[in-house]
């Protein structure tokens, strides 16, 4: 068989989460990391869907609820989303007055600051900011 050459993709266009509460993770996403909700639609399938906006992006992060797919059970240390924050301190600050755990950092390395929350369901949610000067 030959080989074919690569596709060239453009632009990343949204990131699918499957979950077991849509509105409670909707909830989680729009209140605690600022993002706002695009469109609600229901697949052909019956998936809910709702697709929220990143800000400063134009990739999109697609949840989706299909009960007949049976519970979600994310695997530690599987998968991830990284977000930037400007300011670490204040990140932090802003979690602990909503109630939100660190789970693991704030860390640092010679040009970041990483630290970790976990959104519902278990994903894990990085927080990075660039190191002060």
């Amino acid at each position: 068989m030959p080989k074919a050459p690569p596709l060239t993709v453009t632009t990343l266009l949204h990131l699918r989460m499957r979950v077991d509460n849509l509105d409670r993770t909707v909830a989680f996403y729009r209140d605690i990391l600022g993002l706002s909700e695009g469109r609600r639609i229901v697949s052909p399938r019956g998936s809910k869907i709702v697709y929220l906006k990143i800000p400063g992006s134009e990739t999109e992060l697609e949840i989706s609820e299909f009960r007949e797919s049976g519970p979600v059970a994310v695997p530690p240390d599987l998968v991830h989303l990284a977000f930037r924050v400007e300011d670490m301190d204040e990140t932090l600050r802003r979690l602990m007055a909503l109630g939100i755990p660190v789970t693991d950092g704030p860390t640092e390395t010679s040009h970041s600051l990483f630290a970790f929350i976990d959104a519902p369901e278990g994903y894990e949610i990085e927080l990075i900011a660039p190191k002060k000067s």
